[in-house]
Formats: C-alpha cells, structure tokens, sequence
C-alpha cells in the first residue's frame, strides 16, 4: 500500500503555505476521492497525513498544499528525492448528482480544493468558495489551481483583505442576503468554524464537515484517531460526516 513517489517541486505559496508536487512511481489501485488523504513517508523522519490537494490520473501526479509546522512538514518543503505515500485513506465524498457546491476552508483546510473543484467541473456543477485565515498575507490566489470557481469569498482576522471577521461569520452573512442556493455544503478547518457552520446550515441535509485528528497508521489498527465519544474511526469512517452525525463532538 506504501506507493513510491518522486519529489517534483515545491513552491511558497503565500507567508504560510507551500505546494509540493509528486509523481507517482506506480499506478495506484484505485483512483482517489476528493477530501481523501494519504500518509506520506518522509525518509528519517516520520509518515505524515496530508489532504489530496490534486491528482491526475494521466500521469499520477499528486500535489498538497501545507503549512510548516514541525519536523515532518519541514522535511516535506526541504527534502528532495524519493517519498512514500500510503493511500489513498478515508472515505471522500462523491460530487456527482449536484448543481452547486460551498466549500468552506478555514486556514489550511483549502488544502483539498483542487481535486474538488476538478471533479465538480468534471460532473457539471460550479464550487462557491469562502476561505478565512487570520492574516491577509496568508491567502494565495487558489484559482490558479483549482477550475471552475464560482464565487470566492475571502475573510481575514486582520481586516486586510475581504471580509474582516471569521469564515463562519461571512457565510452567516451570505445566506442572510442569498438565501440557500446550494444543494451541497462542504466545511473544513478547526472545530469551532465546523459547528458555527453546521448550525447555519442545519435545515440542508447535505452539510458535511472533515475532521482532523491525530493519524498514526492510517489503516483502523492502532485506533489513534478515535473519534471519542463515537465508535467511528477517522480514518476509515471519515474524514468526511455529515454534519448531524458530529455536531456534538465539535466543542
């Protein structure tokens, strides 16, 4: 299940976040889902999970967007050569049978964007985007690798660009002057942003949220990222959920 994989490139996106691309040495089993994740093996250092930011099946290329945050993420910007990928893990979700969709990132949860937005493209439906990070100097032009956007809407913390507020605060904003136009919501980033999230769009049954926590094998054997007090694991029962089967869990 551990695919070897080639470094390609990594590029500085904005303050925070960098792209690294990846070719795939071998075809993989099956092809991935959007909002799926791999563990990524960085040699003499640790597996690290990582969200799908785009996949093409032509030529297995693999990229994910991420920001630096200890040992295994530096080692992902600043070591070259050969990796490890393990995956793809979770369960995805499957865009097809929807006319319109709102992603919703806080911080790095944009990560998974790309790959949604090629896959909503590739089934006929159009992505609304709101993405909030604390400051302006964080946001990169996500249209640049992610097709067929329709609305983007940016928040920052720090008033500098777009909405100054929280994610969740701007979404309120634009279902109160919009209404509900979307037949399918999609939320990712901290906890807190999810509910808030979740309790706006408590009436659409299609709300879903991905969750994070700690990953060890990926696989459901170590059962490091039991999602208490749920007999569900994230790795192999999410990350993905509707939003009714977590919000109590979300703080």
């Amino acid at each position: 299940m551990l695919m070897p994989a080639l470094k390609i490139s990594v590029e500085k996106l904005s303050s925070s976040y960098y792209r690294a691309l990846f070719k795939l040495l071998e075809p993989p089993r099956i092809e991935p889902k959007p909002l799926q994740f791999i563990n990524i093996w960085i040699p003499g250092l640790d597996e690290v999970p990582m969200s799908i930011s785009d996949y093409t099946a032509g030529d297995y290329t693999l990229s994910i967007i991420f920001k630096v945050v200890g040992d295994g993420t530096r080692g992902l910007r600043d070591q070259n050569g050969f990796f490890g990928v393990k995956g793809f893990l979770g369960n995805g979700i499957v865009t097809s049978g929807y006319d319109r969709v709102l992603f919703i990132a806080g911080g790095s949860g944009i990560a998974p964007l790309p790959f949604l937005s090629r896959k909503c493209v590739e089934n006929g439906c159009i992505v609304d985007v709101v993405w909030g990070v604390r400051r302006g100097d964080m946001l990169f032009n996500i249209g640049k690798y992610a097709v067929g956007l329709g609305e983007v809407y940016y928040a920052t913390e720090d008033c500098t660009i777009g909405y100054c507020g929280k994610a969740s605060s701007l979404v309120r904003k634009i279902v109160e002057r919009n209404g509900f136009k979307w037949s399918l919501v999609i939320s990712v980033g901290p906890n807190q942003m999810l509910k808030e999230v979740c309790y706006t769009f408590r009436s659409l049954q299609n709300s879903y949220v991905s969750l994070e926590t700690m990953v060890k094998c990926g696989l459901g054997a170590c059962g490091s990222c039991l999602l208490k007090p749920l007999p569900k694991l994230l790795c192999l029962d999410g990350p993905v959920f509707k939003c009714s089967e977590v919000y109590h869990i979300l703080g």
